[in-house]
C-alpha cells in the first residue's frame, strides 16, 4: 500500500486515568501478552504500510521500550520504518499539543518529508483487526477526499463519554457528523477515529485550518468536507473492543474469552497481530492449580484457582488463591488464600495472603503498578 501511517498514542477521548497515570494509552497492556498499539501497528503492517509515525506527548518511555526499532513488525529498515514523533520536535512548536489537529500541525515537516501518496491515521482507544486494504480500495474507487472507518457494533463503548457518530447515505457518503454527550440506542454508526486521505491534501487542509484558527480536526476539517459531499464511510465488520474507561477495559479483555471474538481478532493467519517477543519460560501449573475459561500467558506460575480471567506473563497465583473475572498484569503476585473478583491489577503489584478484593463489572477494583495490598 502506497501510504504512510500515523498513530496517535495518547488519550484524547477516554477516561482511563488509572492505567494512563504512568504510561500512554497506546502502551496499556491487553489480552495477556499484547499492548494496545500492537493492534493498530499490526493492521498497518498487514496492509503493506512500511513507514509509520507514532505521535505522542508524554509518558511514552514504556511505549518506546516495547516497540524499540520495530523489528518484530519488520520495520527496522534503512528506508522508512518506524519513527517516534514527540512534542517540541520541530522549530516553531513551543507547546504540547492538546488535540489531533495540533499534533499533525506540529509534525507537518514529517508529512512533507514522506513520499507516499496516502496517509492512514488513527487512535488507540480500541483494539481491532481491520483490513485497511478494503478501506483504501473504497477510497480510491470513489475518489473521496477522506474515507472514515466506522463500526455499527461498538463493543464496550462507554455510554458516559462523548462519542462521534456519522449519518451515512445509501451510496456510502457521510452526510452528517455528530459529537454527542453519550452513546444511546439510536446511534449506530460510531466513528473509529481512523481516516484515509491523500498526503498532499491532508497537508493543505491542516495548513488551511491552522490559518483560520481551527482547533479541531473533526469540526474544522472533517465537517466542512462532509458538507461538500467529499467524505466516504467504510464499515469495520470485525469486532472492535473499546477501552474508554476501566470498566470498558475489563469488559473488552474478558470478551476475548469468547471463542468467536478471539478467533476474529487473533487467529487470522493472513492478518496476525504481532507483539514484542520476550522468550519467557512456559507457564507452570502446580499440583493444586485449577484453570477454567481463562487466557494465561507464558512465564506465569499457577498454584491456585483461575476462572474467567486474563493472566499476563510472569504472574504468580499462589496456593489457595482464587482469581475470577479479573485481569492480572505482568509480574504481579496473588498471595496464598487471596480472593479477587472483578479486579484489574497493574504490573508488579503484590496482593498479600488472605486478602479479599472485589469490585463489579461496572466498577472494577483497581490496584496500581507496584502497589502492595
Amino acid at each position: 500500500m502506497n501510504a504512510v501511517g500515523l498513530i496517535f498514542a495518547d488519550s484524547y477521548d477516554v477516561a482511563i486515568d488509572e492505567l494512563t497515570a504512568q504510561r500512554t494509552l497506546a502502551a496499556i497492556p491487553f489480552g495477556a501478552r499484547y499492548r494496545v498499539i500492537d493492534f493498530k501497528l499490526s493492521n498497518m503492517v498487514n496492509a503493506g504500510i512500511r513507514n509509520i509515525g507514532i505521535i505522542t506527548t508524554q509518558k511514552y518511555s514504556s511505549l518506546m521500550w516495547h516497540i524499540r526499532g520495530g523489528s518484530f513488525w519488520d520495520l527496522d529498515r534503512k528506508q522508512s520504518g518506524i519513527r517516534f514523533l514527540p512534542p517540541y520536535a520541530y522549530e516553531g512548536v513551543n507547546s504540547n499539543y492538546e488535540n489531533r489537529l495540533e499534533a499533525m500541525l506540529a509534525h507537518l515537516n514529517y508529512l512533507k518529508e514522506c513520499r507516499e501518496k496516502y496517509v492512514v491515521f488513527g487512535c488507540c482507544n480500541y483494539v481491532e483487526n481491520v483490513s485497511y486494504e478494503e478501506a483504501m480500495k473504497l477510497h480510491v474507487d470513489t475518489d473521496a477526499t477522506i474515507t472514515c472507518i466506522y463500526t455499527k457494533n461498538p463493543i464496550n463503548k462507554s455510554k458516559n463519554l462523548h462519542v462521534t457518530t456519522y449519518e451515512i447515505a445509501d451510496d456510502g457518503k457521510i452526510t452528517g457528523c455528530y459529537f454527542e454527550d453519550k452513546l444511546n440506542g439510536s446511534q449506530k454508526n460510531v466513528s473509529a477515529s481512523t481516516f484515509i486521505i491523500k498526503r498532499e491534501e491532508l497537508i493543505q487542509l491542516i495548513e488551511k485550518a491552522s490559518r483560520s484558527g481551527g482547533v479541531s480536526f473533526r469540526n474544522d476539517v472533517l465537517v466542512p468536507l462532509i458538507k461538500e459531499g467529499k467524505v466516504m464511510a467504510c464499515e469495520a465488520k470485525r469486532p472492535m473492543l473499546f477501552i474508554d474507561d476501566l470498566s470498558c477495559y475489563l469488559k473488552s479483555n474478558l470478551k476475548l474469552l469468547e471463542p468467536d471474538t478471539r478467533k476474529q481478532l487473533l487467529k487470522n493467519e493472513d492478518r496476525p497481530i504481532v507483539t514484542r517477543v520476550k522468550d519467557s519460560a512456559p507457564t507452570r501449573y502446580g499440583k493444586y492449580a485449577v484453570v477454567t475459561n481463562s487466557i494465561i500467558a507464558d512465564g506465569a506460575i499457577i498454584d491456585g484457582e483461575v476462572r474467567n480471567s486474563i493472566i499476563f506473563r510472569g504472574v504468580r497465583v499462589k496456593k489457595g488463591a482464587v482469581v475470577e473475572n479479573s485481569v492480572i498484569m505482568q509480574d504481579s503476585t496473588i498471595g496464598t488464600g487471596a480472593h479477587l473478583n472483578y479486579a484489574v491489577i497493574d504490573k508488579d503489584a503484590v496482593i498479600q495472603d488472605g486478602r479479599l478484593l472485589s469490585g463489579y463489572i461496572t466498577h472494577p477494583f483497581f490496584a496500581g503498578k507496584g502497589v502492595v495490598i
